[in-house]
């Protein structure tokens, strides 16, 4: 529960911004479409009884005085945000309900690359401070027979937790980087999800998996998480298996049958 109500947070400081994005710039284009209009109701008034000269010369200092050329300008910024922002959102909303897949009931073929990047685009917020970079090195795969939302809920896990690792590190040069790793091998999907965090110490490694052990405090973590993982993926007959070493980095790599 206490995941669910970080990851709504998450997701609704996502959605806001975008939209706020949007919001701002109507306002002024719709001044400076109201002031478009103004030129062209001025274009409007010549008729074949009035002094041409004179009205033109009425449009030009009107454009002058409104600076038509920067309106062009402006119009075609804020069109621009307003866009940009509409995809963004569209992008949260795609990327959640494909996180959230209703079919997660049933065995289907999916493209765990989708599915990677959905949850990425999920946890945008804790990644995109300055502090954490992601790269991504997707070999080529084939669909993946599997529960689409659990293996998911896999994927989110593990993501949190690196960067909850990296925002542990307490060097404040450090520059935290998670890199996710795909390639087929013996007609398996081998998923690779390293961090350059603080790591494990070698002395609980092998209870990590263990359910309700947790190295987080008290209210921050309830020491299900990886133990969910490790059964989802046992589900899916299918193993992980970490190497970590202290202070330095971790990896946790799943291998999923492509076909169940």
């Amino acid at each position: 529960m206490a995941s669910l109500g970080q990851l709504t947070a998450g997701i609704s400081h996502e959605i806001n911004n975008p939209i706020n994005f949007v919001v701002s710039n109507i306002k002024p284009l719709k001044r400076d479409v109201q002031e478009i209009l103004m030129i062209l109701d001025k274009y409007n008034e010549i008729t074949s009884a009035s002094d041409l000269s004179e009205k033109l010369d009425e449009i030009d200092a009107l454009k002058k005085k409104l600076d038509s050329d920067y309106l062009r300008d402006e119009i075609n910024l804020l069109l621009k945000g307003i866009e940009e922002g509409a995809n963004r959102t569209s992008e949260i909303v795609k990327g959640l309900k494909n996180f959230a897949r209703s079919d997660e009931g049933d065995l289907k073929k999916i493209n765990i690359h989708e599915g990677i990047d959905a949850t990425l685009t999920l946890l945008n917020n804790t990644t995109t401070n300055g502090s954490i970079s992601v790269i991504k090195k997707y070999g080529e795969l084939p669909n993946i027979e599997c529960y689409p939302g659990k293996i998911n809920q896999v994927l989110m896990n593990l993501l949190s937790n690196a960067i909850d690792a990296l925002k542990s590190v307490k060097t404040s040069n450090h520059k935290g980087v998670i890199s996710i790793e795909t390639q087929l091998l013996n007609n398996s999907a081998i998923i690779r999800i390293s961090d350059n965090g603080i790591g494990i110490p070698p002395a609980i490694i092998s209870k990590i998996f263990d359910p309700f052990y947790t190295t987080k405090e008290v209210g921050e973590g309830t020491g299900l998480g990886l133990s969910i993982v490790y059964g989802i993926i046992k589900s899916h007959n299918g193993k992980i298996e970490v190497q970590s070493e202290e202070n330095k980095n971790t990896t946790f790599t799943i291998t999923l049958p492509v076909q169940q």
